[in-house]
């Protein structure tokens, strides 16, 4: 059985032995990074099948999940929009999290590089800054996440 995908489209990370998921592959963007974190964020704690399955719909309602744009909104105007996840903690998340991408952006050139800097730190520190510099991110979805962008193999 051949388990190689673009986490976290297809993971089945939650389903099986995490030893039996194959990595997603490496984001070729910070906009696909921050998509992904997204992804990660609206389906913690909820179906995570209906979150795919209205994927395109909720990406519409949020801007594309454009970092910029995101960064721009309020919590208020964006659950205003018909096609926004009802979830005001988790909309004020991502929201919170586009300007810490922004953040890291300044402060890194870029969110791989901040991922590379990270590099020389044993797992359960690596979790603990994400964890902290995130809004919604537990050490579940910040490891589920680091295994969707291919950082963790």
């Amino acid at each position: 059985m051949n388990n190689e995908h673009q986490a976290p489209w297809e993971c089945v990370y939650a389903k099986e032995e995490q030893n039996q998921c194959k990595p997603g592959k490496k984001p070729n963007s910070d906009q696909e990074y921050f998509e992904i974190l997204c992804l990660c964020i609206l389906q913690a704690g909820l179906n995570w099948g209906v979150i795919r399955k209205n994927w395109q719909k909720y990406k519409k309602g949020s801007s594309g999940f454009d970092i910029t744009r995101l960064a721009e909104t309020q919590t208020s105007e964006l659950l205003k929009k018909p096609d926004v996840l009802r979830h005001a903690k988790k909309i004020d998340a991502i929201i919170y999290n586009a300007k810490e991408f922004q953040r890291i952006q300044k402060e890194y050139g870029s969110f791989a590089h901040f991922l590379d800097s990270l590099r020389h730190m044993i797992n359960k520190e690596v979790l603990k800054v994400l964890t902290k510099r995130f809004k919604h991110m537990g050490n579940y979805t910040a490891e589920y996440y680091l295994h969707s962008v291919g950082y963790w193999t």
